[in-house]
């Protein structure tokens, strides 16, 4: 009888234990677990039977330790079973089960005769069965027969009920078999539950990568298990059969091939957990595009996998490249950019040995405004094309043309500059400029001016090389026609002085370091004092005077003539107004006047305001003009001279003899005085020069305006200019440029 209970106890322990290892291997199946353990409850509780089958009936073994085995065996079976029906026992209920059942067991165990335990057991199986075969009759076939069982095991007692000693092992053989059949079934149960989320998940995969816009494969190291329907679109093919590891293998870059393939080995062996890389691949049709790849391990069909998830790239990359081509390129000729020469250059300059010579030529197209202000700026559009195409075409396999500025282009050639190679191209390069460009508007002749500068010779790789080539150009500008001139240390050197004359002459502006100084003009015939001349003068700091040619041409080149030519001008009311304070008798200042100050419009109220500032009489101030300030816009400048003149400002032509003035000129002028160029009077007293100063006279008499002798500086050169009909004399003869306090003393 003993062997029976180890036996039955042994079978309750097996089907424990293999519930607990079915649990381990899914954590969600909890109903596993619970069952398990309700097995070694009653494992035990057949143990502790067997062998203290002889204790007193009130001993300890049989009050509390048997009761709280069977406890826990019907705890465990009743909170399984729920987990089954998806109802499970928790809080309160669980606790409130547990103690019920030990309490019940207990009071079993203190008073046998009331209710057997065999009976209150069978009870609770019926219970429990009945609820299981109604709760579970819907689910899967394993489901289906715990309820069933659970009845088996609640009637099983009654084989033992007429007490023989072969009743009771029939009923404890019956027992086993049952509790070894309801383990089964419970097993069966999560297998079924294992395989049914199996299939499940399956089909979640399935679902998630079949209509994943991401490719998603799984491939071993020589061939491909399985691969999404987005995956073949990526690759173009209709079948996944298309897709052999040779083909991916092909379509695959040389110089990437061995290091993708070697990945493969590590991610498979658990060396690297996941990786990722993108590049170039080809599609089945054999187009480009570009793929990202991210790879890690899994297990596919017993054996472990890469699986690769596969992003199509393809138009972010060529939106990139078409971003950074729009970056580097000029949108009107296609052609690289400023940025993309300084990119070149600096990459030149990172392998210097493999780049010993570069030379660059800079080409500007002579007068370029004109054709669009000629034939609009489409036409200016469609010269450019067509010139770059020209030039591209003359140097390609030998150079690369770059646009880096609307009339700008610059070549550059690794020919070093003795090259005969490269003195061929330039030939080539000055031949073509003679021929006309085909555009669709007809043909048109295009004038360059090439600036030519070499590395190492004429600078580094970096902006000292295009200063060197820009400042060749401008002195190409000086010659007619297409041309080309080489660097040399001294152009660069006067562009960098001009620059620096430019800001240095807007903070002598600024600090007021330009000043004037007046030179006496007289009457010829009694040589009295009868006005001054107001010539601007800068001393700059740390150099010293600086020639007024220059910096008048500076200030006109840089826009800053207005302020100066302002700043002269209310120099020259104020000093005025000075000397009339002092009760002096003033004679008129002539100011010189830029041909870029009439060109504002409000020029004649700026010099009339200015008067009225300073409440100077209009007859004290004279305004010179250059003749080519007339003739370069007559009809403005008649206007604007004769709002000044019709205030009472006097009006002078400078230099009169050099320039391009003609009769009918000095006829429509509003003009009061001519100021014969000293050049016209330096050959006084020759017979020569006494004829021409003598036309000049007799021409202005006529048109009722006065003479002024410049640059007399000898007294035979006064009397000369006297008998031919000057009416003022004005140079070294009769007095320097002096400051207004040597100016002063002449005054009365």
């Amino acid at each position: 009888m003993t062997a029976l209970f180890y036996f039955a106890a042994a079978v309750e322990m097996v089907v424990g234990i293999s519930l607990l290892f079915s649990w381990h291997r899914n954590r969600t199946q909890a109903f596993a677990r619970k069952l398990g353990l309700s097995f070694f409850g009653v494992a035990g509780s057949i143990l502790a039977f067997a062998l203290f089958q002889d204790a007193a009936i009130r001993s300890p073994v049989n009050l509390l330790v048997i009761p709280a085995l069977a406890s826990c065996s019907l705890y465990f079976l009743t909170s399984g079973v729920f987990d089954l029906m998806d109802a499970p026992l928790r809080g309160w209920r669980a606790r409130l089960l547990a103690l019920s059942l030990f309490s019940l067991m207990v009071s079993v165990a203190l008073q046998p005769k009331a209710l057997g335990s065999q009976t209150a057991v069978a009870l609770i199986y019926l219970c429990i069965g009945l609820l299981a075969t109604r709760v579970l009759r819907h689910k899967s076939r394993p489901h289906r027969l715990i309820g069933p069982l659970l009845l088996l095991l609640a009637v099983h007692p009654m084989i033992s009920a007429s007490g023989e000693a072969q009743a009771i092992m029939l009923q404890f053989a019956t027992g086993a078999v049952l509790r070894t059949a309801l383990g089964f079934a419970v097993l069966y149960v999560s297998l079924d539950l294992s395989a049914t989320e199996s299939l499940h998940a399956s089909e979640r995969f399935a679902r998630l990568t079949e209509y994943s816009l991401q490719g998603v494969a799984i491939m071993t190291a020589t061939e491909l298990l399985y691969a999404n329907p987005a995956t073949l679109r990526i690759y173009g093919a209709d079948h996944a059969s298309r897709l052999t590891s040779a083909f991916l293998e092909e379509t695959t870059p040389a110089e990437e091939r061995q290091r993708v393939l070697t990945l493969f080995p590590q991610l498979l062996s658990g060396s690297i957990e996941r990786t990722s890389w993108e590049g170039q691949r080809q599609r089945i049709d054999g187009s480009p595009c570009y793929l990202h790849f991210f790879a890690y391990r899994v297990r596919w069909d017993q054996q472990f996998a890469v699986c690769l998830m596969i992003t199509d790239e393809t138009e972010r990359v060529e939106q990139s490249r078409a971003l950074l081509h729009r970056a580097t390129h000029d949108a009107l000729t296609g052609l690289p950019n400023r940025g993309a020469l300084m990119q070149r250059l600096h990459e030149y300059a990172q392998d210097p040995a493999g780049h010993p010579h570069l030379t660059l030529y800079l080409l500007n197209i002579d007068r370029f405004k004109l054709f669009n202000t000629a034939h609009g700026y489409s036409s200016g559009d469609e010269i450019l094309k067509a010139y770059a195409q020209a030039i591209a075409a003359l140097s390609e396999g030998v150079g690369q043309l770059y646009r880096i500025g609307i009339d700008e282009f610059i070549l550059t050639t690794s020919l070093p500059a003795d090259a005969p190679s490269l003195q061929q191209l330039e030939q080539q390069l000055l031949a073509r400029l003679q021929r006309p460009l085909q555009t669709p508007l007809g043909e048109f002749y295009v004038d360059t001016s090439i600036g030519q500068a070499s590395y190492p010779a004429d600078g580094a790789l970096d902006e000292s090389l295009l200063r060197a080539g820009n400042a060749a150009m401008h002195v190409a500008k000086r010659h007619p026609g297409s041309n080309i001139v080489r660097a040399q240390a001294s152009f660069e050197q006067g562009s960098s002085d001009m620059l620096t004359l430019e800001q240095a002459l807007r903070a002598g502006i600024r600090e007021r370091h330009v000043y004037l100084c007046y030179q006496p003009k007289v009457d010829a015939a009694s040589q009295r004092l009868i006005g001054f001349e107001a010539l601007a003068r800068w001393h700059r700091p740390g150099i010293g005077m600086v020639n007024p040619q220059v910096f008048i041409a500076a200030a006109e080149t840089t826009g800053l003539i207005a302020e100066l030519g302002t700043l002269l001008l209310r120099s020259a009311c104020q000093q005025q107004a000075r000397w009339l304070a002092a009760g002096k008798a003033c004679v008129p200042i002539a100011v010189n006047v830029s041909p870029l100050q009439l060109l504002n419009p409000q020029f004649p109220r700026l010099v009339l305001d200015m008067l009225q500032e300073f409440q100077l009489a209009p007859r004290l101030l004279t305004l010179e003009i250059t003749e080519s300030a007339a003739v370069e816009n007559l009809e403005h400048t008649c206007a604007q001279l004769r709002e000044l003149r019709n205030g009472g400002i006097h009006i002078a032509i400078d230099d009169f003899g050099t320039g391009f003035s003609s009769l009918s000129m000095l006829r429509n002028l509003p003009l009061d005085t001519v100021k014969i160029d000293k050049a016209l009077i330096d050959p006084l007293p020759g017979r020569e020069g006494m004829a021409i100063v003598e036309a000049i006279c007799k021409l202005a008499t006529v048109l009722g305006l006065a003479v002024v002798a410049e640059g007399v500086e000898t007294q035979e050169q006064a009397a000369a200019a006297r008998l031919a009909g000057c009416d003022e004399l004005q140079g070294y003869c009769f007095g320097k440029p002096m400051n207004p306090e040597d100016a002063v003393q002449l005054l009365g």
